[in-house]
């Protein structure tokens, strides 16, 4: 458990320039409070603009919203006085949050889901907020079990203001228990199986690598880290939170294609950040590789719902493969997935197979 007492990084912030942009960075918390805690340190440590950061506890089952309100109070002390004063509220029942006075960038702010809304009820829960101060520039949405690099945000912002089209862009994702290898620069999807996947996973780090992708060949940016132009997200809209845990980005890529063709993806070879891939969703360090049911319902019916709503007609193959999915769950002795696999499959799921109460997942 992590204590406020003795915050684990030392901060001194950096003075705004003027005429600056203005970027609210987005954290969601579900039950990992130190994962949130050590993001938030590489966050005080960003080069360029001061940030404005919003963190958002899900509804945690853990004392995560006490021990990330003592530690940014902490922060707050002496000789950490550079910040405005922090805005400390409450997200509605109603899923509606309650908003502040307004309040000028920059801040910090901790709020709090009374319901856990999944991952994107948990973002657009900050991203409201973030959209009431009308300097607001850009939208940095991060897993909360990421670090970034220290120029990390200033290499997102310089391939932004070179190219006013990019709605969405990505920075290098490498894995944070192996920092020499890359987990993804962005995705491809399979429409005919609805799986995804991350271009130059496992490969080496190797700058002159991720300068050379071509960005045209991403069909989603990686949700690890989403830097939205402010535009995009009043032409787009939010997440959409009918997914609840994956599959919301590329959902929304597929909305700005719609709504706002002459928008693009874009990609930040230069911003690192550092992922521990799982973490997010609320998994023990013990338990983070480790089958997780939860998980693998949230997968399987995300991938169904992208298919059925963006590509009908792959739909059929899609979820004819998961008789795949059953044979694979099986080989692993994983009884309750083969039956959430065939029971997808037929389309009739037992209340055995639906997740438990509050839904294990951010």
């Amino acid at each position: 458990m992590v204590s406020a007492a003795d915050p684990p990084y030392p901060y001194s912030a950096p003075v705004p320039e003027r005429g600056s942009r203005l970027i609210t960075i987005v954290l969601v918390n579900w039950n990992a409070p130190s994962h949130t805690l050590i993001c938030l340190a590489s966050l005080m440590r960003l080069n360029g603009p001061q940030p404005s950061i919003i963190v958002c506890d899900n509804d945690s089952r853990d004392d995560s919203y006490e021990i990330i309100r003592e530690a940014l109070l902490a922060m707050r002390a002496p000789p950490r006085v550079d910040w405005q004063p922090f805005h400390f509220w409450e997200a509605g029942a109603t899923g509606e949050p309650g908003r502040p006075d307004s309040v000028q960038s920059p801040e910090i702010a901790l709020i709090r889901t009374s319901r856990n809304r999944g991952f994107a009820g948990g973002v657009n829960a900050c991203l409201i907020h973030a959209l009431e101060n009308p300097a607001m520039d850009y939208a940095w949405v991060l897993n909360n079990d990421t670090s970034v690099d220290a120029d990390a945000l200033l290499a997102l912002l310089q391939v932004m203001e070179a190219q006013p089209d990019v709605g969405l862009c990505g920075s290098t994702l490498l894995y944070f228990d192996h920092p020499d290898r890359i987990q993804a620069v962005g995705g491809r999807y399979r429409p005919w199986l609805g799986i995804t996947r991350h271009l130059l996973a496992h490969a080496p780090y190797q700058p002159e690598i991720c300068h050379a992708v071509d960005v045209t060949a991403f069909d989603y940016i990686v949700g690890g880290s989403l830097f939205f132009r402010r535009s995009a997200l009043e032409r787009v809209g939010l997440l959409a939170e009918d997914y609840f845990l994956f599959f919301e980005e590329l959902d929304w890529v597929q909305r700005m294609r719609r709504a706002a063709p002459d928008m693009r993806l874009g990609y930040a070879p230069d911003s690192l950040v550092y992922h521990k891939e799982g973490a997010s969703t609320g998994a023990s360090d013990a338990v983070r590789n480790s089958y997780r049911y939860d998980t693998d319902y949230f997968y399987q019916t995300s991938r169904l719902r992208f298919a059925r709503r963006y590509f009908p007609w792959h739909y059929p193959p899609v979820r004819l493969s998961l008789l795949g999915v059953a044979l694979n769950r099986l080989r692993r002795r994983q009884w309750r997935s083969v039956a959430l696999a065939l029971g997808l499959l037929v389309g009739w799921l037992p209340a055995s197979l639906q997740p438990g109460s509050g839904a294990n997942a951010p």
